[in-house]
């Protein structure tokens, strides 16, 4: 009974030791085919990148964005997504900080484009955000959307959702017919709105994949805004839902079966 008890005791010790130093520097991708009817016909094996939540940290945070930089420029995206919470509440930055996160989303390269949408997280240094993906090269989408066309006259309808407060109906009603839509949502918990809307894909983040992954149960850590969904995909009829487990951390600088991570994503009908 003594010596199973040990071993409990020192598996425990290294699982959190492993979760603390190792996994949480350890950097994953995950591939996605979003195989839907009404992607146009031009858009076949398009490629997106998404990554998400970097909650930055001058001391921690810089050699995870170089990584990610160096591996979504190999993998030649067309468009990369960012879906939200670059900064970290409660934490104060200065114009280093900022150059140095400039520096990195300045390097990413799309062969079309880069969007970005506000996290929850972002608020607190709105303008900076806005300065920093702005000057960066990206496209930030503040309950805004955009057509995009690709090859072809038939676009897709890319949509970045900051809140629910969003007029849906301006940002489906286009002059331009189209019959696939893609929302940027940071949080996954909106999903059962944006449903009702009938948009056919949602890219979110926020949840960090619930930072502790049980096998076969999913993430353990649920946040507000990812109650609900926190896992990587959900499905509700023709209704998709990808969810980024993210590349920080929050309150302490821990992840289990759940690595930093960025989703590859390709087109199909």
């Amino acid at each position: 009974m003594k010596k199973a008890l040990v071993l409990t005791i020192l598996a425990l010790v290294l699982l959190f030791l492993y979760g603390r130093y190792i996994e949480v520097k350890t950097f994953k991708t995950h591939e996605y085919i979003i195989k839907n009817e009404n992607i146009p016909a031009s858009f076949e094996d398009l490629k997106l990148v998404q990554f998400s939540d970097v909650l930055y940290e001058p001391e921690t945070s810089e050699a995870i964005l170089k990584k990610v930089t160096k591996k979504i420029n190999e993998l030649d995206a067309d468009i990369i997504i960012f879906s939200g919470d670059l900064f970290k509440k409660g934490l104060k930055y200065n114009e280093d900080d900022y150059a140095k996160i400039k520096k990195y989303l300045t390097d990413m390269k799309a062969n079309l484009y880069k969007f970005a949408v506000i996290g929850d997280n972002d608020t607190e240094n709105i303008q900076e955000y806005k300065d920093i993906l702005y000057e960066s090269g990206f496209n930030l989408l503040d309950n805004q959307n955009m057509l995009l066309f690709y090859k072809d006259e038939v676009p897709i309808n890319i949509l970045g959702i900051t809140n629910l407060d969003a007029d849906f109906n301006t940002l489906l009603t286009t002059d331009v017919p189209y019959n696939y839509s893609l929302a940027i949502s940071h949080i996954p918990d909106n999903f059962d709105e944006l449903t009702k809307h009938n948009i056919n894909t949602i890219l979110s983040g926020h949840s960090l994949g619930g930072l502790v992954n049980i096998p076969f149960y999913g993430g353990l850590i649920k946040k507000e805004g990812a109650k609900k969904y926190l896992n990587s995909y959900y499905k509700n009829g023709n209704n998709e839902l990808y969810i980024s487990n993210g590349l920080g951390y929050e309150d302490f600088n821990f992840r289990l079966f759940n690595f930093p991570s960025i989703n590859i994503y390709r087109f199909s009908k």
